[in-house]
């Protein structure tokens, strides 16, 4: 009876989902431990020709017992294979043009190719992307070598050619400029990004000789750039941008604005054109299917229409990640009705992944793989159980899509939570109640939108005339989510990095997606209440640590700034980085770090004087983000940029509060924070009237010292003598000869001096007089220059580098 009653979960019903996982494990063992393939490829031989071995001599006994074993053996085997694997795409990712165009790094270098892609950006400049077929370095023999680069044109330095289209050929020279990792934690990775775009090389184009129009008589680059003519045609200048998005997946002419709105309202999945267009697509197929059944050769012919469908969408998005998976997802799922096959989805879709992460293993690790498939699965996992809870009066009736359409999506927000906040810091709350709105007209606007298209390239008038819904709903779709993200409720902004809260929220939604299974119910449960305690343990575990007291000291370039975080959760910036016209360090450094560590206010900013490289962060800073008070040197300084943050601060009724020598804030009362400095505010030079201050917590101090030179330090040896030695310096003036001068450091005596500069800037620091001065009285040094940004951790007692 017992054995009757007992449930066993049905594993060999899902081969594609069990490979996908261990093959999809190897990949994320690879990619983080650094095994020599010859390692892998050995263990892989050896387990591989031992179990073949014992299968062929116990073929007639097999057991059991042996059977287990061999099944655990060829799981271990997948991983492995998913490690090899990735190994071996890493060691050949890098194409060798990439390494002999890094040898000739800020030289100039002649290229010819096809455009493939083209982007205006925030700054009114152009990138190109670029299928370069040959290229000139130093003059020398043409290099016919096929690769890919970008290419950025400011058309402040040559015009942008009104005639370059997609697949134009183009011939001009460039400046070949380095191509860097992230110099901050948590800075947006344009090198990873480039290079899961297959480029490896970026260029500044200095000369455009020529521009020629592509006569080939068919390419995916024509007819993309004919399907993006056509929409301009035939909507109105303000929808034209969204147009592209929505029908074919082209952001580039989208505003920053615009995009930050449907991300926020939770949209931004539509204009990501993946799994919802490909399903708006193939929908009418479906409908015909039966029709096909009827036909002598009909599952052959429907075949061919479907592949042709699926492969001629994905041509007009430029083949893009998202829809190569949906398409690959949905043509497997449509191919098994097609053909009468058994149609498991949650299999079908496992399958769909394994064959993505053959081509490609770094698409394990890109938000667009984790967040399509993860929202495939919880559809998948958690519609049987919602369907039963929705009671049949409600389900057949005419609101039941609506309804049904509002439940899924609250269900798939809520389970996409934590890759959301992860990857973008950011979770939208009104998202489900925006997705019930625009989501089922969306399945009519879209295959109805792309059939006008076609209709409008035959007949214009006609096309034109028919496409009034369609403008009609993308200028309502644009004044709703301009709407709904600005309610401030809207949406929410933390970041989630803990693997445990990853392993707790999992076992939640396998729980939930198996709640009419009694005896795997109670498991899941089992399993969620443990990893829960464990969660709880840990919390306990680390609030019995001694609390520490964060610096770190972003590497902003030619540039100071530093957020300190307190041990009672306090934030503050100690100046906040460059400003230049097309630049400011808040928006592409300090920002970032800010969400991604959960961080939405702060408690302070402190300016140590006015200078356009110590407070360019600060407008942006205002407009992003709430400030309780701004404190700086007061040294008056007529600069639009310090009028601006002064007007801005009056505008938000943020405080603005001037410090000087003696002067005492209190924001923890775990930290003393006092000013050493400016004492006086005579003579022109704003350096020398810097904001210097003090932090103490526990044994450990702190010095930032702005910009002050040897005339202020001398004022600060004559009024504070012996207090100014500490344990971390922020040393003054990027590493000035003009600044840290031998009686300061011998009195300071840092363990800990850090220098914040530029490579190569014009300025030449940090000048060799003053880096001798420096080292000779720390313990340690650090430049952001070479180290990149430097963060540092004291428990009270000892200060200690923490890598990030």
């Amino acid at each position: 009876m017992n054995d009757l009653n007992r449930y066993s979960f049905p594993f060999a019903k899902y081969p594609a989902i069990r490979i996908a996982l261990l093959f999809g494990g190897g990949i994320v063992v690879g990619s983080y431990f650094d095994t020599p393939l010859y390692v892998l490829v050995g263990i892989f031989s050896f387990v591989a020709v031992l179990i073949f071995s014992l299968e062929l001599k116990l073929s007639n006994k097999l057991t059991p017992g042996f059977h287990r074993a061999s099944v655990a053996t060829y799981l271990i085997l997948t991983f492995l294979a998913g490690a090899a694997w990735q190994t071996l795409q890493e060691s050949n990712s890098r194409p060798k043009s990439a390494d002999i165009l890094q040898a000739f790094t800020w030289e100039t270098a002649e290229f010819n190719g096809t455009v493939y892609n083209i982007k205006p950006t925030s700054t009114g400049k152009y990138q190109l992307d670029i299928a370069v077929d040959t290229t000139v370095l130093d003059d020398s023999i043409p290099w016919r070598e096929a690769y890919n680069l970008r290419a950025v044109l400011d058309p402040e330095e040559d015009r942008m050619p009104e005639e370059l289209e997609l697949g134009s050929g183009i011939h001009f020279t460039a400046t070949v400029y380095p191509l860097e990792g992230p110099r901050n934690p948590h800075q947006f990775d344009y090198k990873a990004y480039l290079h899961s775009q297959n480029i490896y090389t970026q260029v500044g184009i200095e000369s455009i000789y020529s521009v020629r129009k592509n006569n080939t008589l068919f390419s995916w680059n024509n007819l993309r750039q004919a399907v993006l003519d056509q929409i301009e045609e035939s909507f109105s200048p303000t929808t034209q941008s969204l147009a592209k998005a929505l029908l074919i997946g082209y952001k580039n002419e989208l505003g920053r604005e615009q995009k930050i709105a449907f991300s926020r309202v939770g949209l931004s999945h539509i204009m990501a054109v993946s799994g919802l267009h490909v399903g708006f697509i193939v929908a009418p197929f479906w409908i015909l299917i039966p029709w096909f059944w009827t036909l002598r050769y009909g599952k052959q012919i429907g075949l061919f229409l479907l592949v042709l469908l699926l492969l001629g969408y994905a041509g007009l998005t430029g083949f893009s990640a998202s829809v190569c998976r949906a398409s690959l997802t949905v043509g497997f799922i449509t191919f098994g009705r097609l053909f009468h096959k058994v149609r498991n989805s949650l299999n079908l879709t496992a399958a769909a992944a394994i064959i993505l992460l053959l081509i490609n293993p770094n698409d394990l690790f890109s938000p667009g793989f984790q967040l399509s498939f993860s929202a495939v699965y919880i559809i998948l996992l958690t519609l049987p159980v919602i369907e039963r809870w929705i009671p049949t009066w409600i389900r057949f009736r005419w609101y039941g899509t609506p309804v049904m359409v509002v439940i899924v999506s609250i269900a798939v927000q809520l389970g996409l939570f934590p890759l959301l906040t992860y990857h973008f810091g950011e979770f939208s709350l009104i998202g489900p109640l925006a997705n019930a709105v625009v989501v089922p007209p969306l399945g009519i606007i879209v295959p109805y939108a792309l059939l006008l298209l076609l209709v409008a390239a035959l007949f214009p008038t006609v096309g034109t005339s028919l496409n009034f819904p369609n403008q009609w709903f993308l200028e309502g779709l644009n004044h709703f989510t301009q709407w709904a993200s600005s309610l401030e409720w809207s949406w929410i902004q933390l970041h989630i990095d803990s693997p445990h809260f990853f392993l707790i929220w999992i076992t939640a939604l396998l729980a939930f997606s198996v709640l009419y299974i009694p005896r795997l119910r109670w498991k899941m449960l089992a399993a969620l209440l443990l990893l829960l305690t464990v969660q709880s343990g840990n919390r306990f575990f680390n609030s019995l640590q001694p609390a520490e007291l964060k610096i770190t000291v972003f590497d902003v370039g030619q540039g100071d700034a530093a957020l300190v975080s307190t041990p009672n959760d306090k934030h503050f910036l100690v100046d906040t980085g460059r400003w230049s016209p097309d630049y400011n360090s808040a928006k592409y450094i300090i920002l970032p770090h800010l969400r991604a560590e959960g961080i939405d206010k702060l408690d302070a900013i402190f300016l140590s004087h006015p200078h356009a490289d110590h407070i360019g962060g600060t407008i942006e800073l205002l407009h992003q983000i709430p400030i309780d008070t701004i404190y700086n040197s007061g040294y008056p300084y007529d600069s639009q940029l310090y009028h601006k943050y002064h007007q801005l601060a009056t505008n938000k009724s943020v405080p603005v509060k001037s410090l000087s020598a003696g002067d005492e804030v209190t924001m923890d009362p775990a930290v003393q924070l006092l000013v050493y400095g400016p004492s006086t505010q005579k003579g022109s030079d704003p350096n020398e009237h810097s904001l210097v201050l003090e932090l103490t917590y526990g044994q450990t101090e702190f010095l930032f010292v702005g910009d002050a030179g040897k005339s202020q330090e001398r004022r600060l040896l004559n009024q504070f003598g012996d207090m100014i030695d500490t344990d971390f310096l922020k040393v003054g003036h990027h590493g000035s000869k003009t600044s840290s001068s031998s009686l300061f450091m011998k009195t300071a005596t840092p363990e800990v001096s850090v220098v914040s500069l530029g490579r190569s800037n014009r300025f030449d620091h940090p000048h060799l007089q003053a880096v001798r001065r420096i080292k000779r009285n720390s313990r340690q040094t650090a430049f952001t220059s070479l180290q990149k940004a430097l963060i540092f951790a004291s428990d009270g007692t000892n200060i200690r580098r923490v890598e990030w």
